[in-house]
């Protein structure tokens, strides 16, 4: 490490990270494995950050910082500044003190704030601020002349030189100007100079008188000239299909559209009609390769063939008739030929537009000479803005790099509650909550592949800002409470870092556990969804089954009442209720079974068997949820928007409640309509509820039980009495022949198990 100081390493969360907090520990993270970097590598579009710092920190604009980018940075700014304070303070306002004057870049940035204070009219141990450089940046960028070269014409003091710039402007459109102005460098320059020279000999050529080929009809050559170039295709294909027709009469047929392509006109169409004559031969192929203007012509180009044949070919063919042959045709093409070859050389229609006399006039010296000169002012210009850019990105690291360091090197401000990470976007309000943890997503499909290995419920919420911005997505991770109301179409209000507030919307949703107690309450909900959706099952069933029973007895009842019920009918009936009855037989034989078994456990054991089954469906769901809530882990949503992370980021308890929480109420807020009291009521008939189950449970199985429970006796139970009217050894049975006969003590319906006493005599005991 070059500044020989010790490494300090802190555990943030469950990970352990570079403690960043000086420009010592910047230095020592660039001697720092980069594997041991909590990230190698970022894009810049996901960290919110100065736009113009992090376009400076990507050196090679692929728009990835990487590590050794991150490097390169901290290099350069503590090479470049001899007072690290205001690194280590993340100040924006740079004192020349503070500037180192042994390499050539501090050299410049202090001769540049130098020349600011004075502007400024500031003493020399005073600092500028970033917006003090920004400003004259702004105002040196729209001056009329560039860092590339470009002058605006407002930089010409003369009146004639402002307007040539703009005339060179006009024909072959300027060069871009920082400002967004055109301008004209020295390129456009001498593109308008050639084409001033060639645009003057081009007007030369074309005067009539100038040069006679060009005019080979006089004042009626370009009259002329433009039937020609209007009819020459239609003409040379004329000539062609003669040949054709000459050598084979059959290759006729072949010639115009075919009967298939005709069939599929509609000829009562005027457009359609106009569209097959545009197309259609100037006239119909002959074997003798004479075009006869008397003959039937195209009606399309018959006018315009006429006034060909009146303007050039009589004036060029000496024996022009009623006919033109294809070698006449080539005459009048070779008298035309010069005139071609001067229209291809015409220079672009801006540049003739101005006129041969503005042309001759601009070819002066003097315009372009005063154009050079302004053109030459753009060097001194120059050095002036690359020495304020760089003394803006001076600023710029120092305010920065440490802070950007925090966030590349170390993920320290994740874990502060009172900071916001460089890749958070802001917080979303929905439901009741507040997510304060958002990353933007650029690509939603890569970006959930990747994520879904987080182990988080997670929000893909699109966010709308106000015109002229345009809508991106967000991935917003839910870390306490419960699912809720959330799902795919619930809006909601996002506002970013900026206190802006922007409208929101769920568009896609990675469901996973969220707390443990939802995790516990799962199974429970499952059941009761399955439980609920048996019965609505049922219901409907019962429902459509009662609408059909109904119409049948409805069309019954219209129709004339049948003789007699049919025996299937009445079986049907019979089925059913048997079918009932024998349900609730079943269901009162499972209770009663039920019951018996429970009679026989005690209390606790009752108790126990209810815990055990708990802790049996309880635990496993309890020991998963807390597993997988432990793995959740924030890196892999960085790493599905492009970051490159080293460590692994859980999350901790802390993390969970600030990046989802649920504002409470002032608490010197009054709530109108309170429901205490309800609550209270509500609080004490669950107590008595369970109060009298209770009681229950234990006069049931506890009292009940120890009264059926025999008393161990001290002597041997007495038997019964004997009844004088029986022999000893018999017992008394029901008549064979008649069984409604029975004994005495079970005709009166007693339950016991002991034989009724016998009556009392009367009298004393005695």
């Amino acid at each position: 490490m070059a500044t020989g100081e010790k490494m300090r390493f802190e555990r943030f969360g469950r990970s352990v990270h570079l403690h960043i907090e000086t420009v010592a520990d910047c230095l020592a993270a660039v001697g720092l494995d980069e594997a041991l970097w909590v990230a190698s590598g970022a894009p810049v579009d996901t960290v919110n950050c100065d736009a113009t710092f992090l376009q400076s920190v990507d050196s090679d604009h692929d728009g990835r910082i990487l590590c050794w980018e991150v490097s390169d940075a901290i290099r350069w700014v503590t090479g470049v500044l001899a007072d690290h304070a205001g690194i280590s303070a993340g100040s924006d306002s740079l004192a020349i003190a503070a500037v180192s004057g042994d390499c050539p870049d501090g050299a410049s940035v202090r001769e540049t704030i130098h020349k600011m204070l004075a502007r400024l009219d500031r003493p020399e141990d005073q600092p500028v601020t970033l917006a003090d450089v920004r400003k004259f940046l702004t105002e040196a960028e729209a001056a009329s002349v560039s860092a590339a070269g470009v002058v605006l014409p407002a930089a010409a003091k003369a009146d004639d030189v402002r307007q040539f710039l703009a005339d060179v402007i006009a024909a072959v459109a300027g060069a871009p100007h920082p400002s967004g102005k055109a301008g004209v460098d020295a390129a456009k320059l001498d593109e308008f100079l050639a084409a001033a020279r060639a645009g003057l000999d081009w007007l030369a050529r074309g005067e009539q008188g100038g040069d006679s080929d060009i005019f080979p009809l006089g004042e009626k050559t370009a009259e002329a000239h433009e039937l020609y170039k209007s009819l020459q295709a239609k003409i040379e294909q004329y000539f062609a299909q003669c040949r054709a027709a000459a050598l084979d009469d059959r290759l006729t047929s072949r010639m115009g559209l075919t009967d298939a392509e005709l069939a599929e006109l509609d000829m009562d169409d005027p457009a359609v009609i106009a569209d097959v004559l545009t197309g259609a031969p100037i006239a119909q192929a002959r074997p003798d390769g004479l075009l006869h203007y008397d003959e039937p012509i195209n009606p399309h180009d018959a006018d315009r063939l006429e006034a060909f044949r009146r303007l050039a070919a009589e004036p060029t063919l000496a024996d022009s008739g009623t006919t033109m042959s294809a070698g006449q045709f080539r005459k009048i093409c070779a008298a035309f030929a010069p005139r071609d070859a001067w229209l291809a050389e015409k220079p672009a229609d801006a540049v003739l537009a101005l006129g041969a006399d503005k042309l001759a006039r601009y070819l002066d010296k003097h315009f372009a000479a005063a154009a050079r000169s302004l053109i030459a002012e753009s060097g001194q210009t120059a050095f002036a803005l690359d020495n304020i850019r760089l003394t803006a990105k001076a600023i710029l690291y120092q305010a920065n790099i440490l802070n950007f360091a925090n966030n590349f090197v170390s993920f320290p401000h994740l874990y502060d509650l009172d900071r916001r990470a460089m890749f958070e976007m802001g917080a979303l309000v929905m439901d009741g909550r507040r997510f304060n943890l958002a990353v933007r997503v650029a690509n939603r499909a890569e970006h959930s592949r990747i994520a879904r290995s987080s182990n988080m419920f997670l929000m893909y919420v699109e966010v709308t800002p106000p015109a002229p911005q345009v809508k991106y997505e967000v991935a917003i991770p839910v870390t306490a409470g419960g699912k809720g109301n959330l799902c795919a179409g619930k809006r909601g209000l996002f506002c970013d870092l900026t206190g802006k507030e922007c409208d929101a919307r769920i568009v896609e949703i990675i469901e996973n556990p969220i707390s443990v107690a939802e995790a516990l309450v799962s199974p429970f909900v499952r059941v009761g969804k399955l439980l609920s959706g048996k019965i609505e099952s049922i219901t409907a069933s019962a429902d459509k089954k009662f609408d059909a029973q109904a119409s049948a007895a409805i069309s019954q009842t219209a129709a004339p009442p049948p003789a007699a019920a049919a025996p299937g009918s009445r079986l049907a009936s019979g089925g059913m209720l048997m079918g009932a009855g024998v349900a609730l037989a079943v269901v009162g034989t499972a209770l009663a079974y039920i019951a018996e078994k429970l009679t026989k456990l005690h209390w606790y054991e009752i108790w126990l068997g209810i815990g055990g089954i708990m802790v049996a469906v309880l635990l496993p769901t309890f020991v998963l949820a807390w597993l997988k809530l432990r793995r959740r882990d924030l890196s892999a949503i960085l790493e599905g928007s492009a970051w490159a992370i080293n460590a692994r980021m859980r999350l901790t308890r802390k993390q969970c409640r600030v990046f989802t929480e649920r504002p409470r109420r002032p608490r010197s807020a009054t709530l109108i309509g309170s429901r205490k009291k309800k609550r209270i009521a509500i609080a004490v008939a669950v107590i008595l509820i369970l109060a009298l189950a209770g009681w229950f449970v234990i006069d049931r199985f506890v009292i009940n039980r120890t009264k059926s429970e025999p008393t161990p006796a001290a002597s041997p139970p007495t038997p019964p009495p004997a009844d004088d009217t029986q022999p000893d050894g018999d017992e008394t049975t029901p008549d064979a022949e008649n069984p409604d006969q029975l004994p005495a003590d079970q005709s009166q319906g007693d339950t016991n198990d002991q034989p009724a006493p016998a009556d009392p005599p009367s009298g004393d005991n005695s």
